[in-house]
C-alpha cells in the first residue's frame, strides 16, 4: 500500500443523484491510498416507521413473525436492485479514474441510518468514514435531524463529510 492511514474505507450512501459527488471522494481517496471500500446504504425499517407515525404497534398486532417474513419477501429484491444502483453510481462516478484496483464492496442494511452506519464502521474496523450532507440549514437540521450529524458525533474513526448541492 501507497500509505497506511486509510486502509478501509466505509462510504455511506442513500443513493441521491447528490451522492455521486461524496462517490467520487470516496473513489479517489482509495485509490490514492490503495484502501479496501466498502458502500454502505441504510434501508429504514419501514414496519418500524410506520409504527411510530401511525402511534400503534403494528408488529404486536400483526406478530413480528408475520410481518418478519412479509418483509423479507421485497426486502431481497430491493438490496439486488440498491446493489445494482450502486455499482452504477462508481462506474459512472470512478470513470474519470481510469482501472480501478478493486470493486467497491457493497452493504445493504435495514434500521435507523447513523446506528447501522457507525456498527459497520466500529465492527468492520474502518479507518475513514465517507458520507455526504445536503447542507441543510440549521433550523432544518435541528428539526428533522441528520445522519451525517449523527455518525460525526457517534463515530470514533475520522469522518469526512461532502458537501452535496442541491444542483446537479
Amino acid at each position: 500500500m501507497k500509505g497506511s492511514l486509510f486502509k478501509k474505507i466505509l462510504y455511506a450512501t442513500d443513493l441521491s443523484e447528490t451522492a455521486k459527488k461524496a462517490a467520487r471522494y470516496a473513489l479517489s481517496l482509495a485509490n490514492e491510498y490503495e484502501a479496501e471500500l466498502t458502500v454502505i446504504n441504510v434501508v429504514p425499517d419501514l414496519i418500524e416507521e410506520m409504527s411510530a407515525g401511525m402511534g400503534y404497534d403494528l408488529a404486536g398486532h400483526f406478530g413480528q413473525a408475520q410481518l418478519s417474513s412479509f418483509y423479507e419477501e421485497g426486502l431481497e429484491d430491493s438490496k439486488k436492485a440498491m446493489t445494482e444502483r450502486i455499482h452504477s453510481l462508481f462506474k459512472e462516478a470512478g470513470d474519470e479514474f481510469g482501472h480501478l484496483s478493486a470493486k467497491p464492496k457493497v452493504e445493504v442494511t435495514v434500521g435507523h441510518p447513523v446506528e447501522e452506519i457507525v456498527k459497520m464502521a466500529t465492527e468492520g474496523g474502518f479507518d475513514l468514514v465517507v458520507l455526504g450532507t445536503h447542507g441543510h440549514s440549521m433550523l432544518d437540521d435541528l428539526l428533522l435531524g441528520s445522519v451525517a450529524r449523527g455518525v460525526v458525533k457517534k463515530c470514533p474513526m475520522p469522518v469526512l463529510t461532502v458537501r452535496l448541492n442541491d444542483k446537479k
